[in-house]
């Protein structure tokens, strides 16, 4: 890790000071009335929001500056101060205080890129632009030239389709076109509005620098007349939960509401929402992993304050549907997302709650809350065991507290709104702490206390599930079940333990989704938890109780390794029609991979995971996204070779040998190590030549390979060997040689460790 030092006053600066593009203009960066030049990062505009490189920048700066690549974190130190900001992560840590970011940092083209007026509004210094100099001006504190203060400086956006051209890799390995992006973002559906490109106008003139206003300050050109932006009152967070891809059916309109909402409706589970106010006042809302059946343009209500409403098709790869609603004025607006995850409602006037009512019977306590539209809701424990907080987003309550009749868990509700635009519901206990869950019907929320699960709560503020010692139990002998990939982590717990009961705790906290309490058929009781990313989990006890932690993998193993089996389900690999033999290449990388994670699992300071550990199809942009999330330090894909003359399917049974890939871009996200993508590339090859004594075909840049690229860590593609050639296929097919591999990988695996870890 490097580390440097700056003078007092800069760490805004290192965030923001690189020539700005305006639509093709090359801007000057003018600080404290000098000039700075030469600066060879440029920044990027996503989504409305410009980046800066982080690295290029702070080194240019002479900055105090961490990297840790495994929790893909940059760390800026500035004598008292201390600026965290995760890859991927809209929070960034400010002096231990979470602050939340319009935009999350990210990595692009291999550069750690940072929001810029994130970190202008974190540190108080003043940004304008000079029209007649082409130049941005920032003043430091205490040094504005006299003024009150510095101009407000919108960030400028070209949210243009990012179309890729289609690319092939030249070489002779033709088995490896899964990893080379062909047209990864498709130009069919475009949309002037879906893919916009943003003009300048938002960029004000500043004549005299003595003009500048105080911080703060909303400026618009002369020339714009409208009256404000758009503004989010949204305050329940959209959580991310993986789900396969689905279908945009329809957009139920304000007529069909019945209220100032327009509705998106989805076949099937929804994973990700993300949505962003553009300088121009469209509000953009992007529905990830979603496929479009909507038509370029919905018809818009004169009841809300929207003049159009457009839709397209934003990429293929990763799928994403776009809606951009054109919001007149500064207009409120709030989006929330139903309790199946299939309709997301973009509101733009209060949602009233105007009754709930109560329903009991023999097993179970409901609670049906009426609004305008969907309430968007959130459930708090944090009151167990007396009680438990419904908060309904952007909402006001026309209803008033109540009783349950002869309820089974719940006394009496109390209901109410805050200052902050929300409505609370508080549904109070008398009986035990029970199970619940959530559903919808049509404008009523629904949510059910019933019978399952006794002496079992969730601690959101620890991440703890505690359960009441009511029974006995070893947990030296509990079993664990990870289900990673379908994000499932099951303990098995004895008989015993079925005094708990059955059923399913809903916990919707970001990292865990619910834990549901079943029976097998041999008594063993399942303690399953869904959650939304891959975790881990450890249990310990107290004189009162078993205590489960849920922890991120990178919180609890030195070091994480992802293996990557290319290819699988209907994707053989290189081409049946060309190899020798049997074995297809999906199944051949599949069983080394087995083998390596079989070896590795020896190593007590390793955790491995794998993208597919079965004959399964897995996406290109699945197989990076895992690898980030867990936020792992090396990144091993595996393959075999085939060869063809020409265009033809005549193999070339001539080609042979071993190679191992890397991608530049992922050696310059190594910022500041010393170990990166090309030397792992070196010692994976070298541990494959010495184990096998195969032909050395050496390592490779590969720049348009999809998981070496977008991957955020030292990554490589190894290739066994050639399917088209018959002797390697021999030897590829046979189980001592498939060992021998495995060895190689694992031996390199355990030498880029030791490697990287010297050089920390």
């Amino acid at each position: 890790m490097k580390f440097a030092r700056f003078g007092f006053g800069l760490l805004l600066f290192l965030l923001m000071i690189v020539p700005m593009q305006v639509q093709g203009m090359t801007a000057r960066l003018i600080i404290d009335n000098h000039e700075l030049t030469g600066l060879p990062a440029p920044p990027v505009v996503i989504d409305g929001h410009t980046l800066v490189p982080a690295r290029a920048v702070f080194e240019h700066m002479g900055g105090v500056v961490g990297w840790h690549a495994g929790h893909q974190q940059v760390t800026v130190f500035h004598g008292s101060d201390t600026l965290v900001l995760t890859i991927g992560e809209n929070m960034a840590n400010l002096n231990g205080r979470m602050v939340g970011m319009p935009i999350a940092p990210m990595m692009r083209d291999g550069a750690t890129m940072i929001p810029l007026r994130f970190a202008s509004e974190a540190f108080g210094f003043y940004v304008g632009w000079d029209n007649s100099r082409q130049a941005v001006i920032i003043h430091s504190p205490g040094n504005n030239a006299g003024t009150n203060g510095g101009g407000n400086n919108n960030d400028t956006s070209d949210n243009a389709n990012n179309s890729t051209d289609a690319s092939n890799d030249t070489e002779d390995n033709a088995g490896d076109s899964e990893n080379i992006t062909n047209g990864a973002y498709s130009d069919a559906a475009e949309d002037d509005d879906a893919h916009h490109h943003e003009d300048d106008s938002r960029w004000y003139d500043i004549q005299n620098e003595e003009t500048l206003p105080l911080p703060g300050a909303v400026i618009t050109p002369p020339s714009d007349t409208q009256t404000g932006l758009a503004r989010n009152i949204s305050t329940a967070p959209i959580l991310t939960i993986p789900h396969p891809e689905t279908t945009i059916t329809h957009v139920q309109t304000p007529q069909e509401v019945g209220v100032a909402a327009y509705v998106i409706v989805a076949s099937s589970a929804i994973s990700q929402v993300e949505y962003f106010i553009l300088p121009d006042n469209r509000l953009v809302v992007d529905i990830h992993n979603a496929v479009s059946q909507l038509p370029s343009e919905i018809a818009a209500s004169p009841s809300t304050p929207v003049s159009v409403v457009r839709s397209a098709q934003h990429s293929n790869i990763p799928s994403v549907v776009r809606v951009v609603f054109h919001v007149i004025g500064d207009a409120e607006f709030s989006i929330g997302i139903s309790a199946d995850r299939q309709n997301v409602t973009v509101s733009f006037s209060d949602n009233t709650i105007h009754s709930i009512f109560t329903q009991s019977d023999a097993v179970s306590d409901t609670l049906f809350i009426q609004g305008d539209v969907l309430p968007a809701m959130s459930i708090s424990t944090e009151g167990f065991p007396h009680y438990l907080t419904i908060n309904i987003d952007n909402a006001s309550m026309a209803a008033d507290g109540g009783g349950f009749d002869f309820g089974v868990f719940a006394s009496h509700f109390v209901a109410g709104e805050r200052p902050d635009g929300t409505a609370y519901i508080y549904v109070f206990m008398h009986g035990d702490w029970p199970s619940f869950s959530l559903a919808h019907n049509n404008n009523a929320a629904v949510l059910m206390l019933h019978h399952g699960i006794s002496g079992v709560w969730y601690d959101s503020v620890n991440q703890e599930l505690r359960i009441a010692r009511t029974f006995d139990m070893d947990i030296h002998f509990i079993q664990h079940i990870d289900d990673y990939l379908r994000y499932q982590y099951t303990l098995v717990l004895p008989p015993t333990a079925d005094v708990l009961g059955r059923g399913e705790l809903t916990i919707l906290d970001g990292l865990i989704n619910s834990v549901k309490i079943s029976r097998e058929n041999n008594g063993d009781v399942h303690l399953t938890f869904n959650t939304a990313r891959v975790l881990s989990f450890s249990v310990h006890e107290t004189p009162e109780e078993f205590v489960i932690q849920a922890h991120l993998p990178r919180d609890i193993s030195p070091f994480v390794v992802v293996l990557d089996p290319g290819h699988g389900g209907g994707d053989p690999g290189a081409n049946p029609a060309v190899i020798y033999g049997t074995l297809l290449e999906r199944d051949l990388v599949l069983i080394v991979s087995h083998m390596v994670m079989q070896l590795l699992e020896n190593h007590p300071y390793i955790s491995v995971f794998m993208t597919r550990t079965d004959n399964t199809a897995v996406t290109l942009a699945r197989r990076t996204e895992f690898a980030n999330e867990l936020g792992a330090d090396l990144f091993i894909s595996v393959h075999a070779n085939s060869a063809v003359i020409g265009r033809t399917l005549n193999r070339n049974p001539n080609a042979h040998g071993i190679e191992t890939w890397y991608n530049l871009g992922a050696l310059e996200m190594a910022e500041g190590r010393a170990f990166d993508s090309r030397r792992l590339a070196e010692i994976m090859q070298r541990n494959k030549i010495q184990r096998t004594g195969a032909a050395d075909r050496g390592t490779r840049y590969g720049a348009n390979l999809v998981v070496l690229r977008e991957t955020h860590m030292p990554s490589v593609l190894l290739e066994l060997g050639f399917l088209t050639n018959a002797e390697e296929t021999r030897l590829l097919e046979s189980t001592a040689y498939q060992w021998l591999l495995a060895q190689a990988i694992h031996d390199g695996i355990i030498e880029a460790f030791n490697s990287s870890a010297r050089s920390r």
